[in-house]
Formats: C-alpha cells, sequence, structure tokens
C-alpha cells in the first residue's frame, strides 16, 4: 500500500467519509490539493448523500481523474472523453477486486436506516470495509496516472 494509500485510510479514520479521504489522498500525493475539493466531495459519501449507491471512494476517484486529466488539457471535450475512458479503467479494476462499485452491496448494509448504520458502525463495518476500499481507490488512479 502506497503513503497516498495509509492517508485516506487515516482520513476515513478522522473526520472525512470516503469520497473525500479519496479525492484528498490522490490530490496530495500530486501536490495539487484545493480548499473545496473537501466541500466539493462532502455529498459523496455512503454511496452518494448516505443512499447506498455508487461507493464513495470511487466517486472520490472519479473526481481526482477529472482533475488530473483537466491539468494536462484545456479542451473541455478532451478531458471529458479522456475522464470518461480512464474512470471505466478505475471501475473495471475496482469490480474486478471487489465485484461491484455498490455501496450497500459492498458492505452488506442499508446505510439509509439509522439503526443498521450505527449497528454496522458498532461491528467495524466502515473501519474495516471501507478503508479497504479507499486504499485501492487511491492505488488503482495513481496506478492510471503514473
Amino acid at each position: 500500500m502506497t503513503d497516498a494509500g495509509r492517508n485516506a485510510r487515516e482520513y476515513l479514520a478522522s473526520e472525512y467519509n470516503c469520497a473525500q479521504s479519496v479525492l484528498k489522498a490522490i490530490l496530495e500525493e500530486k501536490g495539487i490539493f484545493f480548499d473545496k475539493a473537501m466541500s466539493l466531495s462532502s455529498g459523496f459519501g455512503g454511496g452518494i448523500a448516505g443512499e447506498g449507491k455508487t461507493c464513495g471512494a470511487v466517486s472520490g476517484a472519479i473526481m481526482a481523474i477529472g482533475v488530473l486529466n483537466g491539468l494536462h488539457s484545456k479542451d473541455i471535450v478532451q478531458s471529458k472523453e479522456r475522464t470518461y475512458e480512464v474512470s471505466s479503467l478505475l471501475i473495471e479494476r475496482f469490480k474486478e477486486k471487489f465485484e461491484t462499485t455498490q455501496c450497500y452491496e459492498l458492505i452488506g448494509v442499508d446505510i439509509k436506516d439509522p439503526e443498521a448504520r450505527k449497528a454496522a458502525h458498532e461491528r467495524g463495518v466502515f473501519s474495516d470495509l471501507c478503508s479497504k476500499f479507499v486504499a485501492t481507490a487511491v492505488g488503482i488512479v495513481l496506478d492510471l496516472f503514473s
């Protein structure tokens, strides 16, 4: 695991959600972190606003891919197309490892249900499972941009 992957795990263990943790770790690793990144990514935790949909680690990674591609191209269409292409590779690799990108399938918890979420938190689901997801997403993106 890279230092950036360890950083993402540490961010997740503190006050950041999975999307924020991944975005922050990648942008810091690439030396392009900006303050508003945490605000931008704040709604993508818990499978987008706690809905259990696309894993926040994947969402944060896709945001980072967009930022990284934007550095290399001022052409919006070209940057967007490259972001789609690289994001598809991220999703493919993430699915190879975990079979899905859906938060509720990855953690086996309906996080919209406050009682289920609380029980999962007490069982360490988020610290055990989600920390793997954030470290993996960071590693994939850094590999794709190495």
